[in-house]
């Protein structure tokens, strides 16, 4: 084998896309709250902190599914042999490491915000994947966010908790977008998850029911917070034209393949929303 295909395999088994959608959107967080004076060595500490996080999630879940994704999802590279369990054992130990150092050199409350952050995705990925409540690992990580950024950057803007009921939604619809793909074989292995529960047909319908609704929520309280509505009307146009997307595809082609590319439309029209209303936000 390659070092270069094992080097491939390493940066597969991190999941790439949801880690950089979600450090996309923190390191968009974090510059809107601090603006101008946005201390560049904090949020640089503070993005590689949650991005070894996510990597800890991300070689975790892989590594405690790689039996399952034998079965449903064996182009993994646990599940084609590429990395071996002891590979991912290593770079898990890596990267909490590496989180940990950073964390301390912000303080002991990122420290324990960062430890907070990676036990939603490990409580996920060993605990709650197979049940009814797999959404809730996502609602804790969702809620440490954002405290996570205010503390990293030392600024708070009061206006940034209608993210609140905007971005809860938005983290309904994205983690069953992510999910519903696997719907086939975890019923058949047995796991029971929130997608699995709903079902494909009403899964895709809540999926694109609560980015809509997310997308009427931002609308609305920009106009209450008297945001730049010129911005946000631009960040709703561009978020909707991706769920359009997403259902035009899905209805032309109702597969897992097309679910998985749902998924790569539904997270960045999340991301595009949250980063318009943050845009729009008046100074």
């Amino acid at each position: 084998m390659t070092f270069l295909r094992r080097l491939q395999g390493y940066w597969l088994m991190i999941h790439p896309f949801p880690v950089m959608m979600v450090v996309t959107l923190a390191t968009i967080l974090a510059v809107a709250t601090a603006r101008e004076s946005t201390d560049l060595s904090r949020l640089i500490r503070a993005m590689a902190t949650l991005f070894c996080s996510q990597v800890v999630v991300g070689i975790s879940n892989d590594l405690h599914d790689r039996v399952l994704d034998a079965h449903g999802q064996p182009w993994k590279p646990l599940a084609r042999g590429i990395v071996t369990p002891n590979d991912a054992r290593a770079l898990i130990a890596l990267a909490f490491a590496l989180m940990l150092v950073l964390a301390i050199s912000l303080g002991p409350i990122i420290v324990l915000l960062a430890l907070l952050g990676t036990f939603a995705g490990i409580l996920y990925n060993f605990w709650l994947r197979g049940t009814p409540f797999s959404w809730f690992p996502y609602v804790l990580g969702f809620v440490t966010l954002p405290i996570f950024v205010w503390v990293s950057m030392a600024r708070f803007d009061a206006r940034q908790l209608v993210l609140a009921p905007i971005g809860l939604p938005l983290l309904i619809g994205v983690h069953l977008a992510q999910t519903l793909p696997d719907t086939e074989t975890d019923l058949a292995l047995g796991v029971r998850g929130f997608a699995v529960t709903l079902g494909r047909a009403r899964g895709v319908l809540v999926v694109w029911s609560t980015l809509i609704g997310a997308q009427m929520l931002a609308l609305v309280s920009a106009l209450g917070l008297n945001s730049n509505l010129e911005i946000m009307l631009l960040a709703v146009s561009a978020s909707f034209a991706l769920i359009a997307a997403s259902i035009a595809l899905y209805h032309q082609r109702p597969t897992s393949t097309t679910l998985r590319a749902l998924f790569r439309l539904v997270a960045p029209s999340a991301v595009i929303l949250v980063a318009g209303w943050l845009a729009a936000l008046r100074a």
